[in-house]
């Protein structure tokens, strides 16, 4: 029983210390299409911080991964982390679309997919 205690206690320190490591970044405040005129330039800048602050979430959850042990990571752990990256993944995807449907293309002049 107190091998469980302590096992268990060492596996959540761990997942706590890695969720200490990297920072998912603030969402980007994105306005109502009707009210984003004339505020484009500054809206782009925001968004791509955003977008490379979620770039280097991911590569950071994804090198305490393989810090962890990659494949053989302990199944908490690596379940913590890809659903990590995944939620992260998900919301930038989220976010481009909508600042897409907002604002128009993050680079301006370049296709909206």
């Amino acid at each position: 029983m107190r091998f469980a205690v302590i096992l268990s206690a060492g596996v959540l320190s761990g997942i706590a210390g890695v969720s200490l490591a990297c920072e998912l970044p603030k969402l980007a405040m994105i306005p109502p299409k009707n009210q984003v005129a004339g505020m484009e330039a500054e809206l782009r800048a925001t968004a791509t911080r955003y977008f490379t602050e979620v770039q280097a979430y991911t590569a950071c959850v994804q090198a305490e991964l393989a810090a962890a042990g990659g494949d053989s990571a302990p199944d908490i752990v690596k379940r913590v982390l890809v659903a990590r990256n995944n939620t992260a993944v998900a919301e930038a995807e989220f976010m481009m679309k909508l600042f897409t449907e907002n604002v128009g293309p993050l680079v301006p002049g370049a296709p909206a997919n």
